[in-house]
């Protein structure tokens, strides 16, 4: 039973061995821990994130209404969004870490206002593409 134990930990020894020989290795274990470490809240920011990509898909679908030129602004109004948001989620996150508390509650109304955002943006959209639509 010790041996196998033994070469267990060789065998995991040399796996390290093997990702922190690479700039690619180092690359994939920092994404991971940070990943893992932002695990608790992951439904907060995908919220956020899939609620900037509707809104964005309806942005070009408006653009392509108007006969406007589609990606342009669209990219960069799209990736200051998802910095602005995701920049204010993570130091909500660590806050909220930082006084250790498992509710998490003050990133999840932030998230719930971010998306909130988005889809008063994305209400004005569909203003500009069905002038009629009953519901905005």
């Amino acid at each position: 039973m010790k041996n196998k134990q033994i070469f267990m930990y060789d065998h995991l020894y040399e796996l390290l061995k093997k990702v922190g020989a690479t700039s690619y290795g180092w690359l994939l274990a920092l994404l991971g821990t940070t990943f893992n470490f932002f695990a608790p809240e992951k439904y907060a920011f995908t919220l956020v994130l899939v609620a900037i990509i509707i809104d964005a898909i309806f942005g070009i679908m408006v653009a392509v209404k108007l006969d406007k030129f589609v990606l342009s602004k669209l990219g960069r109004v799209t990736f200051f969004k998802i910095t602005s948001y995701f920049s204010a989620l993570i130091v909500l996150y660590m806050i909220e870490k930082l006084m250790h508390d498992k509710g998490f509650i003050g990133i999840r109304i932030a998230a719930g206002w971010a998306a909130a955002c988005e889809l008063w943006s994305m209400s004005a959209h569909v203003l500009i593409l069905k002038p009629d639509a009953t519901f905005f």
